[in-house]
C-alpha cells in the first residue's frame, strides 16, 4: 500500500536492491569505539607516559573509518556511484570539519606541541565529523532502493532527438548502446538515468533515481518509508527527502515500440 506503479511504467518491473543500512550498523559501533578511545587516550595522555599521537591517531580514525565504510557500503549495489558519494559526504561544514581536523593533526605531526589544551582541540572536529557523517549514511541508507526495468529490442536505434526534446542529456555516442548509460534527466537535488543491460540473450533498458548523495533510491514509494533514520537530527543537520516529480518520466513513452517480451 506504500508503493505506487506510474502508468507510464506499466510494462516496466521494479527490482528492489538489498537494504544498506543494516550494512552500517558494524561499521558504525566499530568508528565509534575507535572515536570513544582516542577521547579516552587524548584525556589521559598527559598523566601517563603515552604519545598523544596515540590519541590523536585515534581521534582520526574514529570518523575516517566511518567515512570509508559509508563508500564501501554504497558500493555493495551494481553500477554504483562512489565518487558522488564522496562529494556528498565532503558538501556543506563536512568539508570544513574534515579540513580542520587533517590541518590539526598535521600541526601536531610536524610542530609537536607541548600545549595539552592543542591535543584536546582534535576531539572537537572529531566528534562533529563522525556525527555528520553519521547521520548522512543513515539518513540516505534508510529509504529503499530499487532499480526499474523492461526488455528491449536491442535491434532498434533509440529515438534520442524526442528525448532530448523532453529534457534528456544524451550520454552515449551511439543509438544501440549495450551495457552502458544512456541518457540522464536532472533534477534539483536529484537525477534520474536511463541504462542499459545485457543478460545472456536479453537487453534490458534501467531506469534509476539518484540522490545528490550518490545513493539510489525508489521514487515511487510513500514518504514514511525514505528517511526514516533519527528523524530529528536529519532534520537540524539539513536532511530532507527529495521528492520525485513524475514530469521526469516525459519521454519514458517513446520507448514503448521498442519493449519485448
Amino acid at each position: 500500500m506504500n508503493e505506487t506503479h506510474p502508468e507510464k511504467l506499466k510494462s516496466w518491473n521494479r527490482k528492489r536492491l538489498v537494504p544498506l543500512l543494516q550494512k552500517l550498523l558494524f561499521p558504525t559501533c566499530w568508528s565509534m569505539f575507535l572515536l570513544a578511545l582516542g577521547i579516552l587516550f587524548t584525556i589521559l595522555d598527559h598523566r601517563t607516559n603515552f604519545s598523544e599521537f596515540i590519541g590523536a591517531t585515534l581521534l582520526l580514525l574514529g570518523p575516517l573509518s566511518l567515512g570509508l565504510s559509508i563508500i564501501i557500503v554504497s558500493n555493495s549495489h551494481e553500477d554504483s556511484k562512489p565518487v558522488l558519494v564522496l562529494i556528498g559526504m565532503l558538501r556543506n561544514t563536512r568539508i570544513m570539519w574534515f579540513s580542520i581536523l587533517i590541518s590539526l593533526y598535521l600541526i601536531g605531526l610536524f610542530l609537536r606541541p607541548s600545549n595539552i589544551i592543542f591535543w584536546n582541540l582534535i576531539i572537537i572536529p572529531s566528534l562533529i565529523l563522525w556525527l555528520e557523517w553519521f547521520i548522512f549514511g543513515s539518513f540516505f541508507f534508510s529509504s529503499p532502493s530499487a532499480i526499474w526495468l523492461t526488455k528491449y529490442n536491442q535491434k532498434l536505434d533509440l529515438p534520442m532527438e524526442k528525448m532530448l526534446e523532453k529534457g534528456w542529456e544524451w550520454k552515449t555516442d551511439s543509438l544501440k548502446p549495450i551495457n552502458s548509460l544512456i541518457a540522464v534527466k536532472k533534477a534539483k537535488d536529484s537525477f534520474l538515468e536511463l541504462s542499459s543491460m545485457r543478460d545472456d540473450d536479453s537487453y534490458f533498458l534501467i531506469l534509476s533515481w539518484w540522490q545528490k548523495g550518490g545513493i539510489r533510491h525508489d521514487p515511487f514509494v510513500s514518504e514514511k518509508l525514505r528517511g526514516l533514520a533519527i528523524q530529528s537530527l536529519t532534520k537540524r543537520f539539513g536532511y530532507k527527502i527529495s521528492k520525485f516529480d513524475n514530469k521526469m518520466l516525459d519521454g519514458i513513452e517513446f520507448l514503448e515500440k521498442y519493449y519485448s517480451n
